[in-house]
């Protein structure tokens, strides 16, 4: 049997309370249990949790409760959907800033504004949408991680820079993505591996205009490759600067110099300060 639709609102007290200790949080659903000698009220049915700049939905709410009757945390399961529409720091979020958490269940603590998002989850900041294991953000930052993080291609590949990593982390008010452990990324034909990579995307589109890696780069397309420690990728150009005592091969010439340009989906190959070796065909040589 469904009960009316139910709403509360938990409030917090104000004084003397810390800008981190529990806030107020606006519940709402189609059916409310609460369960006083467990500490705990469940909202099941279009549940809906909203607190500052964070709104929570899913099928079942359990909402754990302090014994003053703050909400400590909250466990969310089922279709989950977080959405962060701004950074209560300063009161102002970034122009189009926008923060999302998706999975199968989700653990959200209110005196610190940690929301962690399990099961199948997918994060989007801004335009761009990545899979991973864990998606993790706070109302008191602009920041989003994923650990095992894979972005989701919605264009072909030979339009759209997918790029995988160990752990991703957006920072919304630098508009900026930084790629860790072992990172790829891969644009059509082309794939560049490095330890470290941090893109820079534009702040309307939100796609990626730029790339920086470092660490030790390879970039290869078809027979051709370019090996350093530093690179910078003009995405919307397609053009690849490796620096850091870099190296590069194109068919049997192999390179090396000061400076390597790479033109990607091209024949172009430019070497700054070159030393060329051009390997001999053995299975030509008498």
């Amino acid at each position: 049997m469904l009960f009316a639709a139910v709403s509360l609102l938990l409030l917090a007290p104000d004084a003397g309370t810390p800008a981190l200790l529990a806030r107020p949080v606006a519940l709402s659903a189609r059916k409310l249990e609460v369960l006083k000698k467990e500490g705990r009220a469940r909202y099941e049915g279009n549940a809906k949790a909203i607190r500052d700049t964070l709104t929570l939905t899913c099928d079942v709410l359990d909402v754990f409760l302090a014994p003053n009757g703050d909400v400590t945390r909250i466990v969310a399961k089922g279709n989950v959907v977080a959405i962060d529409r701004g950074s209560p720091p300063n009161g102002v979020a970034p122009e189009g800033f926008a923060r999302e958490a998706h999975g199968d269940e989700a653990e959200f603590f209110n005196d610190t504004g940690v929301l962690i998002a399990k099961g199948n989850p997918w994060g989007r900041q801004g335009a761009r949408e990545v899979d991973g294991e864990v998606v993790t953000f706070s109302t008191n930052t602009d920041v989003l991680t994923v650990t095992k993080a894979h972005t989701r291609v919605k264009e072909p590949r030979d339009k759209q820079l997918a790029i995988d990593a160990d752990l991703l982390t957006f920072e919304g008010a630098k508009n900026e993505a930084k790629w860790t452990g072992k990172v790829k990324a891969v644009k059509g034909k082309t794939t560049l591996l490095a330890p470290e990579l941090t893109a820079i995307s534009d702040e309307k589109t939100g796609e990626v205009t730029r790339v920086k890696a470092r660490g030790g780069v390879e970039v290869t397309e078809g027979d051709r490759w370019a090996r350093g420690q530093f690179g910078d990728y003009d995405v919307p150009a397609g053009r690849l600067v490796v620096t850091g005592s870099p190296q590069a091969k194109d068919g049997r010439t192999k390179m090396k110099g000061t400076r390597v340009t790479f033109m990607t989906g091209t024949e172009y190959l430019e070497v700054e300060n070159a030393v060329t070796l051009i390997d001999v065909d053995k299975k030509k040589v008498p």
